[in-house]
């Protein structure tokens, strides 16, 4: 059966294994480039330093390889494609095709028959993603360095163990959605379909509340220092010093300024005194919120997005499982 899975599905495989070459190429070609650049520019040796101010060194080593800010969007794109091409024909082009009744007619049982096939694409998936990911984040470690946003939305979902999951889970989708439609166009729409609709839903609105927030507040008109290496910045706000909102970031809300301080906007359309500005700030107590997931929080987040998308891919591998012996003739 092994040998039957390989003769099925070696187109895909030598396909995968093609893009997975260009991949690494890629990836190695440039990346000693940029890793070179990073301590030749001396942003690897400031930031090393204990508060040391990277900003200007920061910024030129970020805009010189700009040109490179494609490979976010197509990396994360590349588990849609597994679930795409290998998952939702896994089944469905079988079933559509009834091609399945000649392999249970050979003494092969339902359960073998799938499960042979998704050990072989499964087994691939994970050691292709977990090569590329691998790669990748040695790649991008200088660039994630150098804005120090290791667990925004973006570099979170291309490093650690993450991508692995998300390209199980995709495959997963694949299979258990043309189990069900048994069609293969219409399960590879469903397939793309929910995919995105499940990433967005964790990254947006899962993922901030793995953790409880962390607050800090800083001075309206002092200095942001006390954010650590990595940390993801969920909302600013502006307050007075009786908490009630004045704005959103540190954009004041001059209607309301203007609420607590009468003789701060002139009669006649203008700017307000800068220093009768600075003294109404001082003088109601205004600062910035600001809540933030610490940056050391990496790995913690790692596991538990990782733990759901398996999970997720363990449950729908369960669904077409059952499908397949009880619904699929």
């Amino acid at each position: 059966m092994i040998w039957v899975a390989w003769r099925q599905h070696r187109a895909q495989l030598m396909a995968g294994s093609a893009v997975l070459a260009l991949l690494l190429a890629f990836l190695l070609t440039t990346g000693f480039g940029i890793a070179s650049a990073f301590r030749s520019s001396g942003l690897a040796g400031c930031l090393a330093l204990p508060g040391g101010h990277c900003d200007d060194v920061a910024n030129a080593f970020t805009e010189r390889y700009s040109n490179l800010q494609f490979v976010v969007p197509l990396f994360l794109v590349l588990p849609a494609l597994i679930g795409l091409f290998w998952g939702a024909p896994l089944v469905a082009k079988e079933a559509e095709q009834g091609t399945h009744r000649l392999a249970w007619t050979q003494g092969v049982t339902r359960l073998r028959w799938l499960f042979v096939k998704l050990a072989v694409l499964a087994g691939a998936t994970a050691a292709g993603v977990a090569a590329v990911t691998w790669v990748l984040s040695w790649w991008s470690r200088p660039l994630v360095a150098a804005a120090d946003n290791r667990l925004n939305p973006g570099p979170f979902d291309l490093r650690g163990i993450v991508p692995i999951a998300y390209a199980l889970f995709a495959l997963a989708l694949g299979v258990a959605v043309g189990t069900v439609v048994r069609r293969v166009v219409p399960a590879m729409a469903a397939t793309v379909a929910g995919f995105a609709a499940t990433r967005a839903a964790v990254a947006i609105w899962l993922r901030p509340h793995f953790a409880a927030a962390t607050t800090a507040s800083f001075p309206f008109l002092g200095r942001i220092t006390k954010f650590g290496q990595g940390d993801w910045i969920l909302s600013t706000t502006t307050v007075d010093g009786g908490g009630r909102f004045m704005g959103t970031g540190s954009t004041l809300n001059l209607n309301l300024l203007a609420q607590r301080c009468p003789a701060l906007i002139p009669r006649k359309r203008g700017l307000p005194d800068p220093t009768a500005l600075r003294e109404c700030i001082h003088r109601i107590g205004l600062h910035v919120v600001a809540r933030y997931q610490p940056g050391s929080r990496f790995w913690m987040f790692q596991g538990i997005e990782t733990g759901i998308f398996v999970a997720l891919a363990a449950s729908l591998l369960v669904v077409a499982t059952m499908w397949v012996r009880r619904r699929v003739a």
